[in-house]
Formats: structure tokens, C-alpha cells, sequence
């Protein structure tokens, strides 16, 4: 055409050289731009189905599965990944409708949802990731999760599915609810045994004791020093099984009793004073408050029994009989962080995690009186408001005891079970 518009246009003012030279150079240009248009498509064809590639990779590369259907409901893609999940190969399901991949009753509203959805143009699960079940090629049913967004491509609606198998997640869901109901279970039986135990075990104690102390009088000049001893001992130790069954029915109660003074909150000072008034302090030993007490308010309960056992627990452990307490609070992260430390004799390190231990003692109990349950009731009480405590001590160096405490008192984990008297607990026991 250029050719021929050239040649046209040179006729009568050109010589025949010159129209032949013109000629050519037309030629040549539109060779030129014939191989420049054949280029510029064979570059575009190339992106394309490199694209194409491409996007094939990352469908069957991914673990979740991709469906993509039409208005109508028919499947036009169907990703590696879904014949793993449904068993069905690409071949089977591309170009047939896709509730066949669906059980009842999603199966049977699956046409009516696309109709009414073309008709009223009403969005029911597009853009909403939901959970529902999906059909396998054997009949089998499973879980899945389930994405729809919808795409326009070349005019037409297009709608792509992400499906994702979460028959793993539910079993260990599962798993999970059987376990926690066991555990609460469990915890039920333990909290009835620590209450039936401290009621059918202390009335026996109370007879031994009651009993040694009617014959050290019956016998009276009879009896020997050693024995009069022996008497004193034997009652010693039913007070000290008295003491552990009620240290093990407290410590049973913590974070199931419903502590209502708890929620009453005073000055962190009048907190410390009653705490050192219940652990009863004796000479020589001094007690130190940072003033910061002043300035915060604290639920009276369980912080009173906390620091009146750690107090205690400083006192009774000591080596000697005049010695020293700080107590101190920060602020960090919005939690108070508390802190009691003594210049007593110190803990090894190796032992430190023995301390927090139920019945553990690091000494005798003929050299220091106790249940060794005082530790083990103070991190209890810690954890049920989801914070934690910790020693930090070496021989002769002291021991400090850290814990962090929410500034709003909350439990982190609340019992769900009814609440149940202990009165009614031993009653049905009893039954």
C-alpha cells in the first residue's frame, strides 16, 4: 500500500530512476514495520503465557485449594491442591457444576444461592471467609474453610473460592475441649478429696491427741521424763498434720472460692500493715515499706495472705534472730512489680526451683516448723492471675522474691463450673 501510494504520488514529477529508488525504500520500510508488529505480538504472546505459567505455578504450589466458577456455577480452574483436599482430579470436576464438590443441605441451596444472587445481586458469603463442609470423591465429608471473592475478567463475573482442610485444627480442637473437661473434672475429684480428707483425717488426729494428753494426766508421778517427751512429741506432730490438711484445703480453694473482700480496694500501705500484722513479727526484726505503698490502692485479698507469707517465710528460714525486710513496688507495663527481700542465709541456686514446691522443705521440719506448702500457695495464687514469681538468691547473700501483679485485679482463668459449698461437696461424699 505505501508502495503503491509512493509510486502514485511521484508519476510526473519523478524520472523512472528515481521512482524505482523510491520504490524500494518503501519496501523496505514496511518490511520494517511488518517485523517491528510480528515482534511486539510475539513479545506479548511470550508475557502472556509466561504470566499464564506463572500464575499455574503459584495455584499448584499453594497449600490451600483455588476453584474458580462462572455465574452459573460451573467450575472453569481447579488448583492442584483441591485434588488433594476433595480426591477429585482437574478432568473430573472442570466444566461441571460445583456443588457436586458440596454434601447436603449445601449442595441443594447452591443453585437457588447463584440464582437469587443474579437476579437480586444479594451478597451472601462473597468476601465473608466462613466455615463449612465439603465432600470428597468417596462421599466422605470433611471441614474446610472457605474464602469467595468475585472477579471481573473480559466482562464476565468470575467467582474464586480458597478452600483450606482444617480437619486437624477441629481434632485438636476436639482433643482440646475433651482434655480441659477431663482436667476440670479432675480438679473437681482433687478439690473434694483435699476437703473430705481434711474433715474424716483431722477427727482421728484430734482423738490421738486428746488421748495422749488424758493418759500423760491419768498416769501422772507414773510417767518418765522420756515419756512425758514422747507425749509432747507425738502431739507436736498431730498439730503439724492439723496445720498440713489445712494448708492443703486452702490450697485447694485458691481461684474457686469467691473471695468478694478481694474486689474492696484500700491503700497499699493499710495492705502491708495487715499483712504484718497477720504474720506477727517478732522482736528484732525489722520490716521496711517503700513509701510508693502510699500512693496506690490494692485489693485487700489475696495480697494480704501473699505478703504476710512471704514475711513469714523470711522470719522462719533466718539464721539468726534479728534481721532485716524490704518490701518494695515499681510500675512496669502496666503491672505493679512487687518485691520482698531479707538478708537471711540465702538459697543455692540449685534449689531454687525446689522452693515453690508443695511439701518441700529445704531444712528439717524438727529444725524449722512448717507444711511447706506456704510457697507453693503463693505461686498459685500468682498464676490464677496470670503473672508470675520468681527467686533470686545465693548462700549468704539474702533472698528476694519477685512477682508481677495486675494493676486491675482479674483472674486470667475463670472456673465455668457452678459454684459448690464445701458443705455440699462433703455431703454428697458422705452419700
Amino acid at each position: 500500500m505505501l508502495t503503491a501510494i509512493g509510486y502514485i504520488s511521484a508519476i510526473g514529477s519523478q524520472s523512472d530512476q528515481e521512482i524505482t529508488l523510491l520504490n524500494r525504500a518503501l519496501s523496505v520500510l514496511l518490511i520494517w514495520l511488518v517485523a517491528a508488529i510480528v515482534y511486539h505480538q510475539k513479545k506479548t504472546e511470550t508475557t502472556l503465557q509466561r504470566s499464564e505459567e506463572t500464575l499455574r505455578a503459584i495455584q499448584d504450589g499453594t497449600v490451600d485449594g483455588i476453584i474458580s466458577i462462572n455465574i452459573r456455577g460451573t467450575v472453569e480452574s481447579y488448583s492442584r491442591a483441591c485434588e488433594t483436599i476433595f480426591g477429585y482430579t482437574a478432568d473430573e470436576v472442570i466444566g461441571k457444576n460445583v456443588k457436586m464438590l458440596m454434601p447436603d443441605p449445601y449442595q441443594a441451596e447452591h443453585d437457588g444461592y447463584l440464582s437469587n444472587f443474579r437476579e437480586t445481586g444479594d451478597k451472601k458469603i462473597i468476601g465473608i471467609g466462613r466455615e463449612v463442609r465439603g465432600m470428597r470423591k468417596d462421599g466422605s465429608t470433611l471441614p474446610i474453610d472457605l474464602s469467595v471473592s468475585e472477579v471481573n475478567a473480559s466482562g464476565e463475573r468470575v467467582f474464586c473460592g480458597i478452600v483450606r482442610d482444617i480437619t486437624e485444627r477441629k481434632q485438636a480442637e476436639e482433643d482440646r475441649e475433651q482434655f480441659i473437661e477431663q482436667l476440670a473434672h479432675s480438679n473437681r475429684e482433687l478439690d473434694n478429696f483435699a476437703y473430705v480428707a481434711s474433715h474424716d483425717l483431722k477427727a482421728p488426729l484430734r482423738v490421738i491427741g486428746n488421748t495422749s494428753q488424758w493418759l500423760e494426766e491419768d498416769l501422772g508421778p507414773d510417767l518418765s521424763e522420756d515419756s512425758r517427751e514422747n507425749m509432747a512429741l507425738l502431739r507436736n506432730r498431730v498439730k503439724r498434720m492439723e496445720r498440713l490438711l489445712d494448708d492443703l484445703l486452702d490450697y485447694s480453694r485458691i481461684g474457686r472460692t469467691n473471695e468478694k473482700a478481694g474486689a474492696i480496694r484500700i491503700s497499699g500501705k493499710e495492705v502491708l500493715n495487715d499483712a504484718m500484722l497477720l504474720a506477727d513479727i517478732p522482736e528484732g526484726f525489722c520490716v521496711t515499706v517503700s513509701p510508693v505503698f502510699s500512693e496506690i490502692q490494692l485489693e485487700i485479698m489475696p495480697l494480704k495472705q501473699i505478703f504476710a507469707n512471704l514475711i513469714n517465710n523470711a522470719i522462719k528460714h533466718h539464721d539468726k534472730t534479728t534481721g532485716n525486710i524490704d518490701i518494695g513496688v515499681t510500675t512496669q507495663e502496666g503491672k505493679y512489680v512487687f518485691t520482698v527481700a531479707d538478708d537471711g542465709p540465702g538459697i543455692a541456686p540449685e534449689f531454687h526451683d525446689q522452693v515453690f514446691k508443695m511439701f518441700k522443705t529445704l531444712k528439717p521440719r524438727d529444725q524449722v516448723e512448717g507444711s511447706g506448702m506456704g510457697l507453693a500457695m503463693i505461686e498459685k495464687h500468682i498464676h490464677h492471675f496470670g503473672e508470675e514469681i520468681s527467686l533470686a538468691s545465693d548462700l549468704g547473700q539474702g533472698c528476694t522474691f519477685r512477682f508481677t501483679w495486675p494493676k486491675a485485679q482479674e483472674p486470667a482463668v475463670q472456673d465455668a463450673s457452678p459454684p459448690v459449698s464445701e458443705e455440699d461437696q462433703y455431703q454428697r461424699k458422705q452419700a
